[in-house]
């Protein structure tokens, strides 16, 4: 996993915010309506562009990223508005929460099995009942795009294989769906992306 912090330092070392620093349209979709005052986590959260639009919108949030630039970032863009939050350095691989949430979510979350099957079942086990697990990711047929996404399929995602993966576990599907979006994130999430897009309720 060093070879990948190595590789998310320094895209995010480089000057200004690499996607951008406006929310993923889907995730600030979905924090547009969350109740006041929710305990949000944001796993990958990159250079904090979701974290610091929740924090906007008066919610208590933690950021969690290998990448300790980026997490930088992510403290500097609260700061830049006035805003604090919370922050945890550390792999996804080694992750181990403390406490509990009332939403989990990420955008464009790249993980191999049996890790990202992990993660989920990490992530509802500390959502509160009722909480809900939100993301949007490059479905397998962002391959052949050019407009973001890892060119490896094991880091892709498709809805078949993530409703199999959530059966298993104590959560409702609200939401899960394969589609084309446009995106206009910072300099490489650029134009028609194929996504899935998820949304669970803890039971």
């Amino acid at each position: 996993m060093n070879d990948q912090r190595e590789f998310w330092n320094e895209r995010f070392g480089r000057e200004g915010y690499f996607y951008g620093t406006t929310a993923n349209r889907y995730l600030a979709s979905h924090i547009d309506t969350l109740l006041p005052q929710q305990t949000i986590l944001f796993l990958g959260e990159g250079e904090g562009r979701n974290a610091v639009y929740a924090l906007e919108r008066g919610h208590t949030v933690t950021a969690l990223d290998a990448a300790e630039i980026g997490l930088a970032k992510t403290a500097m863009l609260a700061q830049s508005k006035g805003l604090e939050l919370s922050l945890i350095h550390t792999d996804l691989e080694f992750w181990n929460p403390t406490q509990q949430y009332d939403a989990i979510m990420c955008s464009f979350l790249h993980l191999y099995e049996p890790l990202r099957s992990e993660v989920f079942a990490k992530a509802l086990k500390h959502l509160n009942k009722g909480g809900i697990f939100v993301g949007e990711f490059f479905s397998i047929h962002q391959f052949s795009k050019m407009t973001g996404g890892p060119k490896d399929l094991n880091l892709l995602y498709a809805a078949d294989q993530l409703s199999a993966i959530l059966k298993t576990m104590p959560c409702e599907i609200l939401e899960l769906c394969e589609m084309d979006t446009q995106l206009n994130e910072g300099l490489v999430h650029n134009g028609l992306a194929s996504v899935v897009r998820l949304k669970v309720q803890k039971r």
